[in-house]
């Protein structure tokens, strides 16, 4: 018994850093090895040690440092428009760039996990709202708040359907947990901003993009966004086979309006998730 206490407390070396850490401030990872809590901070809150070996560990890390460069250097210096949810949290919140295709997670609970934590639009699976409350125990009672805000799920690398490539959309490499975005635990103004947060998810995602207006018979926005997309399928075609019979090659403005109809096809197939993926591969791109 008592060696099975000194080891459990026993100091280790961090297998990163190399620093000597106790048994409060390490993480035990899947291969035996720990890592100190200051590598720790390096990593993901919302992905658990105990499942990566160290060789993932610092691959996650490498994922993680850029992902610090993308948010420094392009997200927050961005004089593109962001939309906050709430403006100010107190607990958690959400951060969309539409123009960046990006969702930042702002998270002020505390604990491990220090590195700012960006999402892909095209890795998010799908998100419902939720509202935590305990039943009043007397009668004319308001229920007791626990927890409001939004539950959000990524797409994960073994479990990605036909259906949700066929969307454009792909495999967070790290967050296999739900991911649960509690606005508040006890004001409930602030919860309120949920219902906005998956309104916004609901325009990225094209949720009423069929619809079409109440005092007009015109095309939905799918519908714009389909033809689009067929015509521009016949116009890149045609330029391929245009120069193809010519024997050379497309000019610069020709490449220029390939890519294009290209992407408006894109866009087409994947419901507009397309532009949002080009989006963050140019946003990330910036850091290469």
């Amino acid at each position: 018994m008592m060696g099975f206490f000194s080891n459990l407390f026993a100091k280790q070396n961090c297998a990163v850093c190399g620093k000597e850490c106790g048994t409060l401030h390490r993480s035990k990872l899947r291969d035996g090895q720990f890592i100190c809590d200051d590598c720790g901070d390096r990593c993901s809150k919302y992905i658990r040690l105990s499942e990566l070996t160290l060789d993932q560990v610092r691959e996650h890390m490498a994922y993680m440092e850029k992902m610090e460069r993308v948010f420094h250097e392009v997200f927050e210096k961005t004089e593109l428009r962001v939309n906050a949810y709430p403006s100010t949290p107190s607990q958690m919140g959400l951060v969309f760039c539409d123009e960046l295709g990006l969702m930042y997670i702002r998270d002020r609970t505390g604990g491990r996990g220090k590195m700012p934590e960006l999402i892909r639009y095209d890795q998010i699976a799908s998100y419902e709202e939720y509202l935590d409350e305990t039943p009043a125990k007397e009668p004319g009672k308001e229920p007791t708040l626990n927890g409001g805000g939004l539950k959000i799920r990524l797409v994960q690398p073994r479990g990605i359907t036909e259906a949700q490539t066929r969307r454009g959309l792909q495999p967070h490499p790290y967050i296999k947990q739900e991911l649960v975005i509690c606005f508040s635990k006890r004001d409930r103004r602030e919860i309120g901003y949920a219902h906005i947060a998956r309104q916004h998810l609901d325009h990225i995602f094209g949720v009423h993009d069929n619809e079409t207006s109440l005092f007009g018979s015109g095309m939905s926005k799918a519908e714009k966004r389909n033809l689009k997309g067929a015509a521009g399928m016949i116009n890149a075609m045609g330029a391929v086979a245009s120069a193809a019979m010519k024997g050379g090659t497309l000019t610069e403005e020709q490449k220029a309006q390939f890519v294009e109809n290209i992407n408006a096809a894109n866009d087409a197939q994947t419901g507009g998730m397309a532009l949002y993926t080009r989006r963050a591969d140019a946003a990330f791109a910036q850091v290469q």
